[in-house]
């Protein structure tokens, strides 16, 4: 039901407020009814034959000839017309002046063998009157909108139309391309050419027929459209480029719309094309249309290369971590093994197993703390240690002020101060690498880490030379570590005794 009132609304909107006819070189007088909510009114006229103009004015036209106007594409008296439709011969011819209750029509016919009646269709509008965007730029159409747009009481058509008020259609052409076509009799038909050389050549296979051809650069407003005054016979080769040249101004232009024009009584059968010399430039677009493909290929593979190398360390790094997770929770475990089978068998000592550590202040004697940043920052190869290998807790992102100070181990590893501690409180090793400590040893080597004058007791090690310079990965480490290793061959027998038993 809602659909069929639109439709119905619509039709009832498209039907004109007057219809009529008008005989040629006759004055016809319209009087129309007042209305407060019309602006303008929109006259169209529908001929069927060539060589008709017809005049609108609010003065009496009875005595008017059409030698007496001076026709331009902008009419300067008080009659009105549309003389580019009339120069290209159009079915129609649109005209619109603000509202007048009275309005005086004359059609002029300058074939007077077949004078025939002139159908006229009067629209009220609500839109006012614009000069220069008749219809506002909708072309012939009325009320359809074919979506033009009028800007300072221009016109600016869209792709496809052109003209005054885009009342023409046109057909975009490329180069040596070959179009067929049908062109009735004493009918434009229009294409739009963009072109890059002015060696412009016109051919056509209609080399006996009355067929010519008229072209206009592309401009805003668009005055001037093809025309058979400026017009010239096609033959099978026409080059324009002299012609291009005289139309040529000091504004940049690369756009022409060519008309071409049967000037028969029948309608011909048309073969036509544009032919240039651009073959060498298209070319040479072709090459560097190659050059920007492959270009882009390479920069992408690049990326997707360097994507992929971030991607697989990411991973690595990821490896890494669940690996000494994996390694630290192992080491918990066989440690508080250990601490239950001592419990549950209190006479026998385990003298195989390195389990009591130092004592606290030995510890805090020589495992000092600082701060995570001002170790970094002088070591900036112990930042692959983000976490905290004891409690698995951050130190680069410490959610505790005790989880902002962490110490070094002699051989080059970072943990928490507190996770240190109570770690070499129950044995002697790396919980890391679990390189085995001595009193003696440390005491030797100690201090292996002064943050404040950024120095290395061990200078000598390539570790803490990489470590220093940022460059250290975890095979390195883990090899060099391999040095200072004690045999485990007698650790796995222990091991054992201590199954067995």
């Amino acid at each position: 039901m809602i659909i069929n009132t639109i439709i119905f609304i619509y039709f009832v909107q498209s039907l004109a407020n007057y219809q009529g006819t008008a005989q040629p070189d006759i004055q016809q007088i319209i009087k129309l009814n007042f209305t407060s909510k019309v602006n303008s009114l929109i006259i169209k006229f529908y001929k069927r034959e060539n060589d008709v103009l017809c005049l609108v004015s609010q003065n009496d036209l009875g005595l008017t000839k059409l030698s007496d106007l001076d026709l331009s594409y902008n009419p300067k008296g008080s009659e009105v017309y549309d003389y580019q439709s009339y120069k290209a011969n159009s079915e129609y011819q649109l005209i619109q002046i603000p509202y007048v209750a009275m309005i005086y029509m004359k059609c002029f016919q300058l074939n007077q063998n077949q004078q025939q009646l002139i159908n006229i269709e009067i629209y009220y509008s609500e839109n006012q009157f614009i000069q220069g965007c008749v219809n506002d730029c909708n072309g012939y159409n009325y009320p359809e909108i074919s979506n033009s747009i009028c800007i300072s009481q221009q016109c600016h058509c869209l792709e496809g139309t052109f003209g005054q008020y885009c009342q023409f259609q046109s057909v975009q052409i490329s180069s040596n391309i070959l179009t067929t076509f049908t062109l009735d009799s004493h009918k434009w038909k229009y294409f739009q050419y963009q072109f890059s050389s002015s060696d412009i050549n016109l051919f056509s296979q209609n080399i006996e027929e009355e067929l010519y051809y008229s072209f206009v650069l592309k401009q805003n407003p668009q005055l001037k459209i093809p025309n058979l005054k400026e017009s010239q016979k096609l033959i099978s080769f026409n080059n324009i480029q002299q012609e291009l040249k005289n139309q040529q101004t000091n504004v940049y232009v690369d756009v022409i719309y060519i008309g071409l024009y049967n000037n028969q009584s029948k309608s011909l059968n048309i073969q036509f094309k544009i032919i240039t010399n651009d073959t060498e430039e298209e070319s040479t677009f072709e090459r560097n249309k190659i050059v920007i493909i492959v270009t882009g290929c390479v920069v992408g593979a690049l990326l997707l290369f360097a994507f992929g190398l971030s991607a697989l360390k990411s991973r690595q790094q990821r490896q890494f971590q669940q690996q000494v997770q994996e390694a630290i929770r192992r080491n918990l475990n066989q440690v508080h093994n250990l601490d239950q089978l001592q419990a549950q068998s209190p006479e026998r000592q385990l003298p195989q197993i390195n389990h009591k550590g130092f004592s606290l202040r030995f510890i805090k004697d020589h495992f000092k703390g600082h701060s995570y940043e001002k170790i970094i920052k002088a070591y900036p190869g112990l930042s692959q240690f983000e976490e905290c290998v004891v409690c698995l807790e951050q130190m680069k992102k410490p959610t505790t002020k005790q989880q902002k100070i962490c110490s070094v181990t002699p051989c080059f590893h970072i943990f928490h101060c507190m996770c240190l501690e109570e770690w070499l409180l129950r044995q002697k090793n790396c919980p890391f690498c679990r390189t085995e400590y001595s009193r003696k040893k440390i005491i030797k080597d100690h201090p292996w880490l002064e943050v404040n004058t950024l120095r290395v007791n061990n200078t000598d090690s390539t570790y803490l030379s990489r470590m220093k310079n940022n460059s250290e990965t975890v095979n390195e480490s883990q090899i060099e570590f391999v040095k200072h290793q004690p045999d485990d061959q007698q650790q796995t027998n222990q091991m054992e005794i201590i199954s067995e038993q």
